[in-house]
């Protein structure tokens, strides 16, 4: 495999961005978003495998796992926290925190 420095022809583009205000109050609030989330799924997987080493069939347990699995998408995560649905936080920010977390654990 050919380093890039070693390639015929590369190129890089170097952009610089001077956001407004408002601009960066909704990259703040989607870059948190973006944490939450992917620290939320960290949670819910440690749980989940924490309850799943406890081998009885007790239903409290069951409807837990169950509950953890649920949450585990986009959606049902904003339905569980509110403030996930605010109309500052793109849809497709909740999206790639979810599948940067697959990538990262699976």
């Amino acid at each position: 495999m050919k380093l890039m420095a070693q390639m015929k022809y590369h190129y890089g583009v170097k952009v610089r961005i001077y956001p407004s205000d408002r601009q960066k109050k909704i990259i703040k609030i989607n870059s948190d978003a973006s944490r939450f989330i992917y620290n939320e799924m960290v949670a819910i997987n440690k749980e989940l495998w924490r309850l799943k080493q406890v081998k009885l069939p007790i239903d409290t347990i069951q409807n837990r796992i169950e509950q953890l699995e649920l949450r585990q998408s986009a959606k049902q995560m904003s339905n569980h926290f509110q403030f996930l649905e605010d109309k500052r936080i793109d849809s497709l920010t909740k999206a790639n925190a979810i599948q940067n977390y697959h990538k990262a654990w699976n």
